[in-house]
């Protein structure tokens, strides 16, 4: 059955990103990722959060290719993808370093602003060249002790991505067979575990990017037989490379696949979500410890609200300034 097209690309991510908040209630509630259900089903190679980023990566690959196909001009395309990931990220980061930080510090406020921490997080965060991710006396007692946003460490790869498309599409080399030769490639390098967990970011933004390329048919019984050797491989072994092959195929054919229910209809909170999530949970871990869904039912209505208030104050209004396509 082959699919008609839809578009649950906001869906998919929406899905994905709470997918992320429910997993990470785990390790923020235990300090460790060994009581997360796909941890354990999976003999440790996955966790629930870890393949939701790789949902994020897939799609990423799939939609970005496309748009720099779709447009003749690299600065209208950085200056796109600059307007979707900074603007909510730059909001984040000042208000948890110079509002949140300050407040729930265990140093007083004038020591907490002599240390350096606070002025450092904005700009190099922003720059995606590097992740400092502690503030001084911050969640010092939590279970996971340290990190504010333990979220944001991913979008260094995101944006190198992005780069890799924009050089590839300035030397003429953004095609089928090089996006074929990239993934074969990543998968290589997961095999051999080069690169280690950060590999599987790459293979999988290669994926979708090969897949946005290829075209392949969309079919439906072939997204199902994907889906299960998927799922086998989680138990048996090799998940790593079937994510980045057959788990892509069934992410962009379920993108494609009879429209779901629109859970984007209010607004984009997939990214909000996953900006928010993480220092919240950490909030509700310091207020009331407890187990992980008294952590996932106390944090998820404000990380939802704030990510409302994300989409509609910051990154709607900046994605309207995007230059025209030309």
């Amino acid at each position: 059955m082959t699919i008609a097209p839809a578009n649950n690309f906001n869906t998919l991510r929406l899905l994905a990103a709470l997918a992320v908040v429910a997993s990470h209630s785990v390790p923020i509630t235990t300090g460790s990722d060994r009581a997360e259900l796909i941890f354990r089903l999976s003999d440790g190679q996955a966790t629930g959060g870890k393949i939701a980023v790789g949902i994020f990566f897939v799609i990423s690959g799939y939609l970005i290719t496309g748009s720099y196909a779709r447009t003749n001009s690299p600065l209208a395309f950085t200056a796109a993808r600059a307007l979707r990931l900074l603007p909510g990220l730059a909001v984040v980061l000042a208000a948890m370093a110079f509002a949140i930080g300050p407040a729930i510090s265990s140093l007083p406020v004038r020591a907490y602003f002599a240390a350096p921490e606070p002025w450092w997080m904005l700009p190099a965060n922003l720059s995606l060249l590097a992740n400092p991710d502690a503030l001084p006396g911050v969640f010092q007692t939590t279970p996971i002790a340290g990190p504010v946003n333990g979220s944001l460490w991913t979008l260094q790869y995101e944006a190198r991505c992005y780069l890799a498309v924009l050089l590839l599409g300035l030397c003429r080399l953004l095609n089928r067979y090089i996006a074929l030769a990239a993934l074969i490639a990543c998968c290589i390098a997961q095999k051999r575990w080069i690169g280690g967990e950060t590999m599987d970011f790459y293979a999988a933004f290669a994926a979708g990017a090969a897949l946005y390329l290829w075209r392949p048919p969309l079919n439906l019984w072939l997204a199902a037989a994907c889906a299960a050797l998927c799922l086998a491989a989680l138990f048996l072994g090799g998940f790593r490379i079937a994510a980045a092959t057959l788990g892509a195929y069934t992410i962009i054919a379920g993108a494609h696949a009879p429209r779901l229910p629109d859970l984007a209809r209010y607004g984009d909170l997939s990214y909000g979500t996953y900006l928010w999530a993480f220092p919240l949970q950490q909030l509700a871990v310091s207020a009331l410890g407890g187990p992980w869904w008294l952590n996932l039912a106390a944090s998820l209505p404000p990380i939802l609200a704030l990510a409302w208030l994300s989409w509609h104050l910051v990154e709607a209004p900046a994605l309207r300034l995007k230059p025209r396509r030309t």
